[in-house]
């Protein structure tokens, strides 16, 4: 087994470079780190209630406003449907989250693993993860994911290699 070389060691950096490059033009600092990543996730129950909390809460608004009752009538089902949609969305959130090699990959429960390109904005805060990504076929991934949806350690080392993965 080998020790990665380290960055605050000069010496071995520079020794690993080739001459006339310094190892950060080369990229060489680091060559053989490559962190590897598996964590296992769950739908989150606490996205769930956020769901059902916000249709409730535009239901009563709709039914406290003073807009006519066929306004009511038609609003009502069409928000009961959206957050039925959401809730089953959050419920395909279960599955695999795994790195190899600089590459990161997405395995829906009984699913095939697809590679993930992130592309656009990724949310990384302690309690919520938002990744937008592609796979190899240009599909457009979204996965939204919540502290209660992993254990503890999966969840830091999950936070931990999305913040320094880019």
């Amino acid at each position: 087994m080998t020790t990665p070389v380290c960055r605050t060691d000069s010496a071995s950096r520079e020794a690993a470079a080739p001459k006339g490059c310094s190892a950060v033009e080369t990229g060489a600092a680091h060559p053989e780190r490559s962190a590897r990543l598996a964590c296992d996730l769950s739908p989150s129950r606490l996205l769930q209630g956020v769901v059902v909390l916000m249709a409730f809460l535009s239901v009563l608004l709709l039914t406290l406003s003073r807009l006519p009752w066929g306004l009511v009538a038609v609003a009502v089902p069409a928000i009961l449907v959206f957050a039925h949609c959401e809730w089953r969305r959050g419920a395909r959130y279960e599955g695999r989250l795994t790195t190899s090699e600089r590459r990161w990959y997405w395995q829906r429960r009984g699913g095939a693993k697809r590679e993930i390109h992130f592309c656009g904005e990724l949310t990384v805060w302690r309690w919520l993860i938002v990744i937008n990504g592609r796979d190899l076929d240009g599909k457009r991934m979204r996965l939204v994911l919540c502290r209660d949806g992993a254990d503890a350690d999966d969840w830091r080392r999950l936070l931990v290699a999305l913040r320094y993965s880019r």
